[in-house]
């Protein structure tokens, strides 16, 4: 009910008739389902019959300039006051001063009011001098803002699905993969440990897109965000480049395969669960590779994970090691032998599924007339794996499935930002 109402004044409205029907409805029987329905019935009659709504919507304050107060204290006074607010996630952040934040502004050429859009789930208006206020917070430096706005404006995008990803009792995080010379310019790391800890780009610039998002979005736990048990990924989103200089031969990177140039720089950004580990010590040949990415992705893909037919139409990533990559192109496969023995062989037969699956329906719709033992794929083509390059040394990568509902989109990292 919580949901329900902060969605409705996120929208704009004042009130509007709520129902409530005792959680849980998924994985209870029938007559339970019934029993809940008829329970309910007497209160849908009264409201359609008595409800009035309460009162108008409180008029908006303006969203440019950003407010400004003086306050007397030390910096741990600040993150007190700026947590007790809601304006901070938890983690220490650095006082956004009006000399630090016109600082950060130096660093694009967006104008200071100009509205990158509304942050779901709350829908809070985001200029850029109000990304600059968090940027400094998250201890960004300047050069950083064309890189964050692209990969906002591209999670904002409908096909990110920003406020279904953020208001999921799933574990979802935010994905982020840079491409092109920005990747050395803002020293980005995209080799060993890229994804991980002492990289100070990386780590500012998830820091300041998750900070965004409970700040100005509002999916925050006990209101929008019902993460069941959520991640570190909720303070610090995943950010790493790809690793261009260890892609094979013939190999191109992940930017050009979604048509942009190889100058180009680019930010590709995606809402997905956590990733699953690929650790393998031991295949010597790509048909080996395959077998054993299959065992480790068809069950988390198709049942533990994402698990619907929805989930056919996603792109998932997968990060290879350079090493793992090496295995498979030394041997004269492509990219797209890659994918094509990937999604022949990782799949799992129908009767695997929950028998109370309710999407059956649309599964026989997508991929034609299947019986309990159809080996059903991950994605309804082979094309729609991404493939990139990323870390270092060792034989270890990554897959990400995304959240149903959610797909990848890629940016430019303009000049005029």
């Amino acid at each position: 009910m919580g949901l329900a109402k902060a969605t409705l004044a996120a929208e704009g409205a004042a009130d509007a008739c709520l129902i409530s029907v005792p959680s849980p409805i998924g994985m209870i029987s029938r007559s339970d389902v019934e029993k809940k329905a008829e329970q309910a019935f007497a209160d849908i009659l009264k409201a359609a019959a008595k409800w009035q709504p309460a009162g108008d919507v409180p008029s908006a304050k303006p969203i440019y300039p950003a407010d400004k107060f003086d306050f007397n204290g030390d910096v741990k006074d600040v993150n007190k006051l700026f947590f007790d607010k809601g304006w901070s996630l938890g983690l220490p952040v650095i006082p956004p001063t009006a000399e630090r934040v016109a600082e950060m502004l130096n660093g694009t050429r967006r104008g200071p009011d100009e509205v990158i859009g509304p942050i779901p789930p709350r829908m809070g208006a985001l200029t850029v001098e109000l990304l600059a206020v968090h940027a400094v917070m998250a201890g960004c430096k300047p050069e950083v803002m064309p890189l964050l706005i692209a990969a906002l404006e591209g999670l904002l995008t409908p096909e990110a699905a920003w406020r279904s990803a953020l208001t999921t009792t799933a574990t979802t995080q935010f994905l982020v993969i840079v491409n092109g010379p920005v990747v050395r310019q803002l020293g980005l790391a995209c080799d060993e440990g890229a994804a991980g800890k002492g990289h100070h780009p990386n780590i500012t610039i998830g820091y300041a897109i998750n900070l965004v998002a409970y700040a100005v979005g509002g999916a925050r736990p006990h209101s929008f965000d019902k993460s069941t048990l959520g991640s570190p990924g909720d303070c610090v989103c995943w950010v790493f480049g790809e690793n261009e200089d260890k892609l094979p031969s013939g190999w191109k990177p992940l930017h050009v395969e979604r048509g942009f140039e190889p100058t180009d720089n680019a930010v590709t950004v995606m809402c997905s669960y956590p990733p699953v580990e690929n650790i393998d010590h031991w295949s010597t040949t790509p048909q080996e590779q395959v077998r054993w990415w299959s065992y480790l992705i068809s069950p988390l893909t198709n049942i533990g994970g994402p698990g619907t037919p929805l989930s056919m139409k996603h792109s998932p990533v997968l990060a290879l090691s350079p090493e793992h990559a090496q295995v498979t192109a030394s041997a004269g496969w492509s990219k797209n032998d890659f994918r094509q023995a990937l999604w022949e062989q990782a799949r799992i037969p129908l009767s695997a599924w929950p028998a109370g699956c309710t999407e059956m329906k649309q599964l026989v719709e997508m991929v034609g007339p299947v019986n309990s033992e159809s080996r059903i794929p991950i994605t309804l083509e082979a094309k729609q794996f991404l493939v990139l390059i990323a870390g270092g040394a060792g034989k270890q990568s990554h897959y990400f499935a995304q959240f149903p509902g959610c797909q990848p989109v890629t940016k430019l990292i303009g000049q005029e930002s």
